[in-house]
């Protein structure tokens, strides 16, 4: 019989982990502060949540984090130590993260400074960038997946999604990932590689500097339409502070084509290394913000939903 509810409190789990307290819970499974009795450590607890365990989509999904991030061994990515199947149901043991997500952040301050908004951003760059060398594209990136310690150090997690390579981003009629943070290609159900992510980047540090997304509305839908068809108001002309340099490097990363963004994490980190160095981006980059004010690559309805 899979586990339910707070019964795992204070009780020792799959006969090494013994739980402390819940932190949170998702879509698909519940997290739990535990204690490793076997190596002294506290870890957290991803378990599939009992709607979920007989479910073969979802235990195909979870089983997939676990592997994907396994084999990411970063210092701005969350580490995996353990997955498993017990008690009727599947798990994984995580790194402890004692800070908060950068969701919470943004709704409790309001705008980032710049300085910590581009020191947040070339962090997951860094996460990402080194995903993507090892052939893993996140596909979920937004700031509910990052969480920022009492140091400002960044990690990237929940990697439930993420897949090797370029690949389709649809499951049976439905969006995979949160609407405001979607790639058009995404959105439209067409393969996707890294250049996705480096959108869902650009939108979060829209975020980070201006306090909302670029994109809303009233259903998924309609967001996800607005990624495809509606061109973003620069940062800038929500907030005075915002030096041009990074509004070219916001749109030139939202750009609806992946062939007009930049290419690589590793692009978009080197024009934030130059804003804070005090230099000017690259010509690509400032071309590029152009074009997408002027509405290049402006097309149609999302084809998946």
């Amino acid at each position: 019989m899979a586990v339910t509810g707070d019964t795992l409190i204070d009780s020792v789990f799959d006969g090494r982990y013994r739980i402390i307290r819940k932190l949170g819970a998702g879509g698909m499974a519940n997290v739990y502060l535990a204690e490793d009795q076997e190596l002294g450590r506290r870890v957290a607890i991803k378990i599939l949540d009992d709607r979920h365990a007989a479910d073969d989509s979802f235990i195909e999904r979870f089983r997939r984090e676990a592997k994907n991030a396994a084999g990411l061994s970063h210092p701005n990515i969350v580490s995996i130590y353990d997955r498993g199947e017990a008690e009727g149901t599947y798990y994984i043991a995580m790194e402890y993260l004692s800070g908060r997500s950068l969701k919470e952040l943004i709704v409790s301050r309001g705008p980032t400074p710049i300085k910590i908004a581009i020191d947040y951003t070339r962090q997951m760059l860094a996460a990402l960038g080194f995903a993507h060398r090892h052939g893993i594209v996140h596909r979920d990136i937004k700031p509910h997946n990052v969480v920022v310690d009492s140091d400002g150090r960044l990690k990237v997690t929940d990697f439930g999604i993420a897949r090797s390579g370029a690949s389709q981003m649809t499951e049976v009629g439905s969006i995979i990932g949160t609407a405001q943070y979607l790639s058009p290609e995404q959105a439209r159900g067409s393969p996707v590689d890294q250049r996705s992510d480096v959108y869902s980047v650009g939108i979060v540090l829209y975020e980070m500097l201006t306090g909302t997304v670029p994109f809303t509305g009233d259903t998924p839908l309609e967001i996800a339409m607005k990624h495809l068809s509606e061109v973003p108001v620069p940062p800038s002309e929500l907030r005075d502070d915002v030096p041009d340099d990074l509004d070219y490097v916001v749109l030139r990363a939202l750009a609806k084509d992946p062939e007009d963004r930049y290419q690589t994490a590793e692009e978009m980190n080197a024009d934030l290394a130059r804003i804070q160095r005090g230099l000017s981006v690259s010509s690509e980059t400032t071309d590029a913000a152009t074009a997408v004010l002027a509405g290049a690559g402006i097309s149609g309805a999302p084809t998946i939903i």
